[in-house]
């Protein structure tokens, strides 16, 4: 019998819709009762099939969509706009062909969602730390402090809308953009303070409210203190053992009081959270920009160190833009932790062990030539106490000048363990400002009974 040819017309694609993962129980409030809801969060996966041809992309869109998009890809991952505390959301997602061809009962997915609550902590490191067990202590600021925070949502960083922060009144807060993750706050009064923060969603969902200090939180310290600055000189304690006794610091105290008064000068203690932790409460700030704040208050710097880890090279951007906006810094670092050669706020090519049995023994002159004239032999040092730790004699770099080096191995009425007549001491100019740099413990050079002389004329004379 004839056959006739009836050929099948041109067949649409099928579309396919997955869900990875699967659809994950959140959490459900009073408008979703007994639905399981999802987050906002949506990995999807799609295909298509075509029985006559091949499947060339696909067009989707969410119901908040005004038109399609299409695509090549085969999986995304999407935010849905979650405005309330409940809502509902449909996605449609269908094929086109080599031909043009489209699926016309595109793949649907309705999604109910329930806003989640947004986090916030603070960055890690950003607040001092209290001694282990003993959170009754005070972290003592100048008044300038920096917080620094990371707040999330699981319906994506962009739907935090807001930060607050409020400083001591909690009725009284101050809006930051969602985006933000930390505020300066300048010109605190001197006196104890709190701080509190939270983060607000689109939705109007809170974070819980953190605090500094928190009394619930047993690492940190239970009060901070904005210490009100006084004076045109600041003594730095980076000596965190001497913070138990203040020896040291009492030996450049009195010196101060000589030279400017009870008035005259302040006093910022470096502890440390390094093993054993000593006035970790008061540790280097975590911002740059608080050191530099705090260095801004004075016009001229006293910064001792001695046993162990100074924080030079941490505030080694800081002091160098101190000084070089016309501050004036005089360093004594007798420690065992080398100079490092590539700190900018003063000039050392390198360095080499004073000492290297780690003995120097009392008798031992330090010459000055800090004026080049003969007044300078009034202000040559003499070590007076046995120096029983390591440290360094410089080899000055570019633009530094010597102003005190060891006498003469050949001269030295006591045992020597160098030759020739190292270098202690060099000036070095950053812009308009100046640094002294000195590796010898000053509070051990007082054998003449001049050191108060050589910081009168330091401060009142070189850095004026």
């Amino acid at each position: 019998p004839e056959k006739k040819d009836e050929p099948l017309g041109n067949k649409a694609p099928e579309t396919y819709l997955f869900l990875f993962p699967a659809v994950q129980t959140a959490q459900s409030g009073p408008e979703a009762a007994g639905i399981d809801t999802t987050a906002s969060k949506q990995a999807l996966h799609w295909w298509g099939d075509d029985p006559d041809g091949e499947v060339i992309g696909y067009y989707y869109q969410w119901d908040y969509m005004t038109d399609p998009v299409f695509t090549t890809a085969e999986y995304d991952t999407f935010y849905v706009p979650i405005r309330t505390k409940y809502d509902q959301f449909s996605f449609s997602v269908w094929a086109v062909d080599n031909d043009s061809l489209s699926d016309a009962t595109p793949a649907v997915q309705v999604f109910p969602v329930f806003n989640s609550t947004p986090t916030i902590e603070f960055r890690l490191n950003s607040n001092p730390t209290a001694p282990a067990g003993q959170p009754d202590v005070i972290a003592y600021t100048f008044p300038t402090r920096t917080f620094m925070w990371d707040a999330l949502d699981p319906d994506g960083r962009e739907t935090i809308t807001s930060i607050f922060y409020a400083l001591d009144d909690t009725s009284d807060w101050v809006e930051l953009s969602g985006t933000a993750s930390t505020v300066t706050l300048s010109g605190l009064e001197a006196g104890e303070h709190n701080f509190y923060i939270k983060a607000v969603d689109i939705a109007g969902a809170q974070s819980d409210v953190l605090s500094f200090p928190d009394v619930n939180d047993k690492m940190s310290p239970n009060t901070w203190i904005v210490k009100k600055p006084q004076g045109d000189v600041l003594l730095v304690n980076d000596f965190a053992q001497d913070q138990n006794t203040h020896q040291v610091q009492g030996f450049y105290e009195n010196i101060l009081q000589n030279i400017v008064g009870a008035e005259g000068y302040s006093v910022w203690e470096i502890g440390t959270s390094r093993t054993p932790e000593i006035n970790p409460q008061n540790r280097l700030p975590y911002a740059t920009a608080d050191i530099k704040a705090y260095l801004n208050y004075f016009k001229k710097v006293i910064w001792f160190s001695h046993l162990g880890r100074p924080n030079l090279a941490t505030a080694g951007l800081s002091l160098t833009q101190y000084i070089g906006d016309g501050g004036k810094v005089f360093i004594s670092n007798a420690n065992e932790e080398i100079p490092d050669t590539s700190w900018t706020f003063t000039s050392i090519d390198s360095v080499y062990r004073l000492n290297p049995g780690g003995r120097l023994l009392p008798g031992i002159n330090v010459l000055a030539s800090l004026t080049n004239s003969p007044a300078d032999t009034a202000m040559n040092l003499n070590i007076g106490r046995l120096v029983g730790n390591r440290v360094s004699a410089l080899v000055p770099g570019d633009g530094a000048e010597v102003i005190y080096r060891m006498e003469a191995d050949t001269v030295a009425s006591v045992s020597v363990p160098y030759k020739g007549e190292p270098v202690t001491g060099i000036r070095y100019r950053v812009g308009a400002g100046e640094s002294i740099y000195f590796s010898l413990p000053l509070h051990f050079c007082d054998g003449r009974n001049n050191v108060e002389a050589v910081l009168r004329y330091i401060l009142l004379e070189e850095f004026e």
